[in-house]
């Protein structure tokens, strides 16, 4: 799995796709979604960017993106 992953290189970016994807189900709603339920759950952000660079980071280890907490 891991000399796959090499091979793929930092061509695909696991998070960025699953952004995408996310997007295309939802309608292009995704995030404000997920930030609606996240702040009726009581947090102040959805994770989304997080989550999208530490995906980003298993494919590709030199990503690197500066994510702003709000």
């Amino acid at each position: 799995m891991r000399k796959a992953i090499k091979c793929i290189g930092c061509f695909i970016r696991l998070g960025s796709i699953l952004e995408h994807i996310i997007g295309l189900v939802t309608l292009g709603h995704g995030k404000t979604a997920a930030i609606w339920v996240a702040r009726k759950l009581g947090y102040s952000n959805c994770g989304c960017d997080r989550r999208r660079v530490t995906m980003n980071q298993w494919t590709c280890k030199s990503y690197s993106e500066t994510i702003s907490i709000l």
